[in-house]
């Protein structure tokens, strides 16, 4: 089992296919349910949040202020109409479920507009919302998001603690799936991958990508628990600013050659 995993792992592959309880911003089936990209930053309007293999479990909103708000998941696609709290910045989407022997959870931090909540992110990280939790380290700043080929940081905690050696997966909506160990402070880091099928220029031009990061734990007793965290990743800017940095460094190398010669042939006409 062992060296079958280390082969898995090395061609990307999970050694285990399961379904898993995660939140995602891409509808089921986007031929019935049309655009397949729901997410946002709460525009007065509800938002589009899926909880994927969600039948049997309970969901809820916490507010920056850690207040919690329960949401109701339709049972037809696992939507919840996420709608703006009155205050803004990240909030949490938390879903549990529990069965015989198994705990499960899913978060995903999501930025919603409002008044000035007088709370820092930091406290909404720090609150344990699940025993077993994936915690960005940090959260992207505001405005800021995920980007291919850039190091994003997550910290894995079971009951409040940081744990430590423990394989952790990232698999992207691009099919890419990559494992690493948790260090002595339970934390991980991933390079995340461009595998986007297609790039453009501008970021307009490019919808995101949705990754989401994994891992389990069996406890003292032998229950198991099993958590992902998820969350958009978008295109490298570095893909068209470094082509439009180039070619504006071409145009004005021609415009100053083009002021030196026409300097010279206007001193030489003098001469």
């Amino acid at each position: 089992m062992g060296k079958w995993f280390l082969i898995a792992a090395m061609l990307g592959t999970s050694p285990v296919a399961s379904a898993q309880l995660f939140w995602s911003t891409q509808v089921q089936d986007e031929h019935q349910q049309g655009t397949g990209h729901g997410g946002g930053h709460g525009h007065g309007g509800p938002v589009g949040y899926y909880l994927r293999d969600g039948a049997g479990a309970t969901a809820g909103l916490w507010l920056p202020t850690l207040e919690q708000r329960p949401l109701q998941i339709a049972p037809q696609d696992g939507r919840a109409a996420v709608r703006p709290s009155g205050v803004e910045y990240y909030h949490a989407l938390v879903a549990s479920r529990e069965s015989e022997g198994l705990s499960e959870g899913a978060v995903r931090y999501i930025s919603l507009r409002g008044k000035p909540s007088g709370h820092s992110p930091s406290e909404l990280l720090v609150a344990a919302k699940l025993p077993l939790e994936v915690v960005p380290d940090p959260l992207p700043r505001e405005h800021g998001r995920y980007q291919s080929r850039k190091l994003a940081t997550f910290l894995v905690r079971a009951d409040g603690k940081p744990l430590a050696g423990r394989t952790v997966a990232l698999e992207t909506s691009h099919g890419t799936r990559l494992f690493a160990n948790t260090d002595a402070e339970g934390r991980v880091t991933f390079s995340l991958p461009e595998d986007f099928p297609q790039i453009g220029a501008g970021r307009s031009a490019n919808r995101p990508g949705e990754f989401r990061v994994s891992v389990s734990h069996r406890a003292e007793g032998g229950h198991r628990y099993r958590t992902a965290l998820s969350a958009d990743y978008h295109v490298n800017p570095d893909n068209w600013q470094s082509g439009l940095g180039g070619k504006a460094a071409a145009l004005a190398g021609f415009l100053v050659g083009l002021g030196v010669l026409g300097f010279a042939g206007r001193k030489g006409a003098r001469g």
